[in-house]
């Protein structure tokens, strides 16, 4: 009873906080109509094209095995290669300036030794096998608008055993891409690269050895001027197996993380993993799910979507700005699983934002297979800060 009294207190105080900030986020677009041209941001998760929680439930080395074959066996059926076509043309309609990547997976694969650390002289797996971020960027320069990687920090790096003979890896990491052609304009540039993995990661057993596997997370950002509008970029992908842990990352992010500045307008973007309107909070955790969403606005972050879209009526199809719930083969017949809002854009210092809008929602722009771009939908801004 102690925390949910103190929960509601808290959460009423946010979204005074939200409230407010929203209306100073809009304020600030009007003041600032005549200033130079507005600046586009993007969020989007790539899916890393599989669910990677049979591995980690197996009791067993055979049951581990065949859980690896299975994660292998649907990164296949999820064809990346061919994801990657319709997520260029996403972002080639979308057109942003800067994009904050989640989950720009890099899948390796090796020798059937087992898995470094647990057993003994077992070799990481070093084969490049799928490079998310490489067939993307190859994409988007075959599209004629190519971007450059702006920074890129390491996430959870996890191996596995298969029963097909060889074993996969799978690096996660966040990245931020900048437009080169407003790059080689001298209209965008950044620097002061500011990235690192969060104190607090969930870590789960594994054949029955605890903390065999670390979910490490991160952020990495970016002081960016474009169009003469300068800002801070942040870019994270928060837990989404513990809102404890996802709480404790958006603490540490506005605390003492990029997200904490206040010399200049933030933009903080990313798979927060946290619906503002979800406040259940999971058996063994302290903090609801909308907790870490709700630690941005207390900090002072108002959220670029509900600045300019209010909320509409429910649908059989996703509601408006809801961003995840396509199945793990992403090849749903229509978005009537999109069902929650947990990729956002987010703002602080004075931001303006003149539109805001969900992507890669489109029937339209799946592959020939009938695979979405991803299990998430991106979120596109236009800000002027």
């Amino acid at each position: 009873m102690l925390y949910s009294s103190a929960s509601r207190r808290w959460t009423v105080a946010a979204l005074i906080a939200g409230v407010l900030g929203g209306l100073a986020l809009v304020g600030s677009g009007v003041a600032q109509a005549k200033n130079p041209r507005p600046a586009k941001v993007m969020t989007l998760n790539l899916y890393l094209g599989a669910d990677l929680t049979p591995a980690i439930a197996a009791g067993s080395l055979p049951a581990l095995a065949a859980a690896g074959t299975q994660i292998w066996n649907t990164v296949q059926a999820t064809d990346f290669p061919a994801r990657a076509k319709v997520l260029a043309k996403e972002i080639a309609d979308s057109d942003p300036d800067l994009i904050g990547l989640q989950e720009a997976s890099h899948w390796f694969t090796g020798p059937p030794d087992g898995i470094p650390g647990l057993f003994p002289g077992a070799t990481p797996a070093t084969t490049s096998a799928i490079n998310f971020v490489d067939i993307l960027r190859a994409e988007l320069a075959a599209l004629n608008v190519p971007y450059n990687v702006v920074a890129s920090q390491n996430e959870a790096n996890i191996e596995g055993i298969t029963a097909s003979g060889f074993d996969i890896r799978l690096l996660q990491r966040d990245m931020i891409l900048a437009k080169k052609s407003k790059v080689d304009a001298g209209e965008l540039a950044c620097g002061n690269v500011i990235q690192g993995n969060y104190a607090a990661n969930l870590s789960f057993t594994l054949l029955g050895i605890p903390n065999a596997v670390t979910s490490t997370r991160g952020f990495v950002s970016a002081d960016c001027t474009v169009n003469k509008r300068s800002f801070r970029f942040v870019n994270t992908h928060l837990e989404a197996f513990s809102s404890t842990f996802r709480f404790l990352q958006a603490q540490q992010l506005v605390t003492s993380g990029p997200a904490s500045t206040t010399a200049m307008p933030v933009v903080l973007v990313g798979d927060l993993n946290s619906d503002p309107s979800n406040t259940a909070t999971p058996p063994g955790d302290f903090a609801p799910n909308n907790a870490a969403y709700f630690t941005f606005l207390g900090a002072g972050y108002s959220d670029t979507w509900t600045a300019v879209n209010p909320p509409t009526t429910s649908s059989s199809l996703a509601e408006p700005g809801d961003t995840s719930g396509f199945s793990e083969l992403v090849n749903d017949p229509d978005t009537s699983s999109i069902d929650s809002r947990i990729d956002h854009v987010l703002a602080r210092g004075g931001v303006g934002v003149t539109k805001a809008k969900v992507t890669g929602l489109d029937a339209d722009n799946r592959t020939p297979d009938g695979l979405w771009p991803s299990d998430h939908a991106g979120v596109i801004a236009t800000l002027t800060p």
